[in-house]
């Protein structure tokens, strides 16, 4: 019955627009905007007053400094230089041709990256592959590089990290590990490479991925550590990382749906059942996943664990869970990084709203075990905030470019943009 009353209303509509036209041919379309907008019954026509424009606006409006920011941070090892061109053209140059694809959890041939290249292109995701073969690999790598039109970037989670921190100038950002000339010479002028121990640097307010488990002794006390994780195929790995190596003395992690989900499977947590996501990750489940890390492996008063914030990115959306207590500003730490998806995606200084899309869920349920409240997302106050025993969960809408420039290590723009407007709490 709803959805004849609504195809009815439909139908009403069209018929009252045209009457519109045919008495008041002159009617400014901005007034044909308002009237649709008002009735709610589907998008509105492109226009000023645009979910993406008003979206934009609100973002623009909540994201606001911490009162207390970063001045010195240094980063870890997960440094290298990504070669960026076209998959398609390099398997040609290969003498390969994308065709039916297939995921292998470790790559040994040629062959086994073309399947993989084209399993993930025909979900439209990214994946990161062991690759085992060292001579092969490295004749892959230098005709990457060589390709005509190859840009190299700074690459790895943390040094890219580190990068969009240094180009905040009131920032110091030390990069710790091995720097070879050519990563050298693509770092900004601001990111220096410290002496050997972390010890003989005073005054560290964030640390990223530095050697999490190896050198966890070189850290001084109180310092919180970021860690992005990336992709990984092997369980029993994932499992020891959540249980016991990692997870424990990291303060924030960062990760996007596929992370999330193989964590959960590792790990036997919620909803591990899943194989895969099916299209646009469920907000209630990404929720009821990111709150079992926080109760069963985050920190409390009787467990030795310095895990207090998580911040998932998806394409569509994202989610910072907190433990409450010990972050501030994660209102705005959440839209800046959505905000930042958008302009880095779309290469441009401000979001352009004629050239990015509203796709997220305009309904969601916050949780899809517990008594999740319903939610409709309003594009005039885009970041939804709930509370779940001692969690507190952000979530914002991304404007997702439609005509993307450039998304490799958007993931990693997006936990930047987002560490740098948290504010901790100064007893970590």
């Amino acid at each position: 019955m709803a959805l004849w009353r609504g195809s009815a209303y439909a139908g009403f509509l069209a018929l009252a627009v045209g009457c519109v036209f045919l008495l008041e041919p002159q009617l400014p379309s901005s007034a044909l905007r308002s009237l649709w907008s008002s009735l709610q019954l589907g998008p509105a026509l492109p226009g000023p007053g645009s979910p993406e424009r008003r979206l934009a606006a609100a973002w623009d409006a909540l994201i606001v400094r911490p009162a207390r920011g970063w001045r010195r941070v240094a980063v870890g090892v997960n440094a290298c230089v990504d070669v960026v061109l076209s998959g398609v053209k390099l398997l040609q140059a290969l003498g390969l041709n994308p065709g039916n694809g297939k995921d292998h959890s470790i790559l040994h041939s040629k062959n086994d990256l073309e399947e993989a290249f084209g399993h993930f292109l025909g979900k439209g995701a990214a994946a990161e592959r062991f690759f085992s073969d060292k001579d092969a690999f490295s004749d892959i790598a230098q005709i990457a590089s060589e390709f005509p039109g190859a840009q190299h970037y700074v690459g790895g989670n943390a040094a890219l990290i580190g990068q969009k921190f240094a180009a905040n100038s009131d920032l110091k950002v030390l990069l710790c590990g091995p720097v070879g000339p050519k990563l050298h010479e693509l770092l900004d002028d601001n990111v220096f490479v410290p002496p050997e121990s972390l010890q003989e640097v005073d005054e560290f307010h964030l640390i990223l991925e530095y050697q999490v488990v190896a050198s966890i002794s070189d850290i001084p006390a109180g310092v919180p550590v970021h860690l992005e994780l990336a992709s990984m195929t092997n369980r029993e790995l994932m499992s020891s990382v959540v249980h016991q190596q990692v997870f424990p003395v990291v303060t924030s992690l960062g990760l996007n749906e596929q992370e999330l989900l193989f964590l959960s499977q590792s790990a036997s947590g919620p909803h591990s059942s899943l194989s895969s996501w099916n299209g646009v990750p469920d907000v209630g489940v990404v929720s009821d996943i990111l709150f079992w890390i926080l109760k069963e492996h985050g920190k409390s008063d009787s467990r030795a664990s310095d895990l207090t914030r998580i911040h998932f990115h998806t394409l569509v959306y994202h989610i910072l869970a907190t433990v409450d207590g010990h972050w501030a500003n994660q209102l705005a730490a959440v839209a800046a990084g959505a905000r930042v998806a958008g302009t880095q995606a779309c290469a441009t200084e401000t979001i352009d709203s004629s050239r990015v899309s509203l796709k997220a869920p305009r309904e969601f349920l916050t949780s899809r075990l517990g008594a999740g409240a319903r939610v409709t997302l309003n594009p005039d106050e885009p970041v939804v905030a709930w509370h779940r025993e001692g969690v507190s969960f952000h979530f914002t809408p991304v404007l997702v470019c439609t005509d993307p420039v450039r998304t490799v290590g958007l993931g990693d723009a997006i936990s930047a943009e987002g560490l740098f407007y948290s504010e901790v709490h100064p007893r970590h």
